[in-house]
């Protein structure tokens, strides 16, 4: 099967140029001499590159807290009733406590660890024109400028304010050049300018050089990264966010203008007829992963049924609520565990996984149908942009355009668990009251929960 995903592998662990297997994303100044080394050849640039991606499924990052762990306890997706562990503080959005704040400051750290060997790259790329060159040189530098906008972006959706009604306020700060030295704290609005701008300048070099427009996502063993339709549908996501409905809506329609050549939806039979390694993560969908070999560890550590009960992240008996509309939705049987010795399902989309479904996800097409159904002006190509995916996976398709925002909400609570994703829908639309499956009860929502406070290692230099 073709893919369109990172397969980094172990580069940055097997090389000899670094003095430890993560010493250059540590970014020590005393580095200097192994970051020359490193990139005084081409092949250098393309593993430091690898380096960052590797470092995304990071558990700090998209391997726990901005995939299943954090940001789903704060979209309540789980079920802590019964117990007062650190998960259901959490759940209450009681930052205040040591564990809230190690979790967020390691979110903020390893982020931002990230954008500063973005920068680096970028500066060795000015630097040492005459080594990266040609399309390989627009490829790189494209890619780096995509990821730091991605950083960037989703510091600011955890940590900015709520973009719909405060916009103005101040949030975080947009680095652009690698320094130990603190930057300033920029508004919102400044912050989205300069994602938007760097994502407009990875689009540019990417449109000439990434292989991916002429020739499609490539076979596991090639790099595509963060390639040219998902720095687009970045875009779509991130002009949503800033409530620009049109760019978004064009964004979204230019990526699903490629699906059924690139990124075909996945078939009926690889997920509901395949017993025995179903494709759980609709793979031939994604528009780009990070790979982590140790994703099984997800399950490992969060869904098992073999944890104790306390520890167990799950809605629990709770979780038919997310399917109401169709059990026969192809999101439900193969991705919730049946027959354990709890008296409700585990959730194992990430359990015993194929060497080629090792991914952690981070955007998918369907959202780009999302996003057309949210900002179309004509009611009819809406509705037909979200029955797309219904009928996609296998539930009924809407007849009935009323019925349209409150199917848009169930999809993002069907589509994203476990991706980290539905935290952030709530906040962009600034959403009043959510359901706690821990309470059972509706919790009143504002500002204070829905912005999480910058870590004191950021807030202890200013």
């Amino acid at each position: 099967m073709n893919r369109k995903y990172i397969l980094i592998g172990l580069l940055v662990c097997i090389t000899g140029i670094f003095s430890g297997c993560h010493s250059w994303l540590d970014v020590q100044p005393e580095d200097q001499v192994t970051d020359g080394q490193l990139f005084s050849t081409e092949s250098g640039f393309r593993t430091a590159l690898n380096g960052i991606y590797v470092e995304l499924s990071n558990n700090a990052l998209y391997g726990g807290e901005l995939s299943v762990d954090a940001v789903e306890i704060l979209a309540q997706r789980y079920d802590f009733s019964g117990n007062t562990t650190n998960a259901y503080r959490l759940g209450t959005y009681n930052y205040t406590i040591d564990y809230a704040k190690s979790k967020f400051a390691a979110v903020w750290e390893k982020a931002y660890s990230l954008i500063a060997n973005c920068n680096k790259l970028l500066e060795y790329a000015e630097k040492n024109e005459e080594v990266l060159t040609g399309k390989m040189r627009k490829m790189i530098i494209g890619e780096a400028m995509a990821l730091r906008a991605f950083l960037h972006f989703d510091m600011l959706r955890l940590f900015g304010p709520v973009y719909a009604t405060n916009k103005a306020d101040l949030s975080i700060p947009y680095n652009t050049v690698y320094s130990i030295s603190a930057t300033s704290l920029l508004p919102a609005t400044q912050v989205v300018e300069k994602v938007l701008k760097d994502l407009d300048e990875a689009e540019r070099l990417l449109g000439e050089s990434d292989p991916i427009i002429e020739e499609g996502p490539q076979n596991q063993d090639s790099e595509d990264g963060l390639n040219y339709y998902a720095v687009k549908a970045l875009k779509a996501r991130v002009y949503l966010w800033a409530d620009n409905k049109a760019e978004a809506y064009r964004e979204a329609k230019a990526v699903t203008a490629v699906q059924e050549q690139w990124f075909p939806w996945t078939e009926r039979r690889e997920i509901m007829d395949n017993t025995r390694n179903p494709d759980r993560i609709f793979s031939s969908e994604l528009l780009f992963a990070a790979y982590y070999n140790a994703r099984e560890e997800i399950f490992t550590n969060y869904f098992s049924p073999t944890l104790e009960p306390a520890q167990v992240y799950s809605p629990k008996k709770h979780i038919d609520d997310l399917f109401t509309w169709d059990l026969l939705d192809w999101r439900n049987r193969p991705i919730w565990l049946e027959g354990t010795t709890r008296d409700y399902r585990c959730f194992h989309k990430y359990e015993d996984v194929s060497s080629t479904e090792v991914w952690t996800k981070l955007i998918r097409m369907t959202e780009m149908y999302y996003i057309i159904a949210e900002t179309a002006t004509d009611e009819t190509e809406a509705l037909d942009a979200l029955n797309t995916v219904l009928f996609n996976r296998g539930v009924k398709e809407l007849e009935d355009k009323t019925q349209l925002a409150g199917m848009l909400r169930d999809e993002y609570r069907r589509e994203f668990f476990g991706e980290g994703q539905l935290f952030f829908y709530y906040k962009r639309l600034n959403v009043k009251v959510l359901h706690s499956y821990s309470e059972n009860a509706d919790l009143d929502m504002d500002a204070a929960k829905y912005v999480v406070p910058l870590p004191l290692s950021e807030t202890d230099f200013r």
